[in-house]
């Protein structure tokens, strides 16, 4: 029997309506049967602070095992064209 991959999605855009919320789901919903994709949700997540990973708060040590239990991770992130001011 084949294994099934464990894939955690990440969605780099917290903004409600987000396009890459709406790709994520696609590739959810689409994903063929030997991937399983799940979206893991980070707009909860606090702020980053190297001086709490002794102790890590309750959302981030979630986070970290979700993601160590995965067999992979897809980010589904923003892009943005920066372009100069000059003509």
């Amino acid at each position: 029997m084949n294994k099934i991959c464990d894939v955690a999605v990440i969605v780099g855009s917290l903004r409600k309506g987000s396009i890459n919320r709406h790709v994520a789901d696609a590739l959810v919903q689409l994903a063929l049967p030997s991937l399983k994709l799940s979206i893991v949700e980070i707009g909860h997540l606090p702020i980053y602070n190297p001086d709490c990973d002794e102790n890590p708060p309750v959302a981030w040590a979630k986070f970290r095992e979700r993601i160590k239990a995965a067999d992979a991770v897809l980010f589904v992130t923003p892009e943005y064209i920066v372009r100069s001011l000059r003509p």
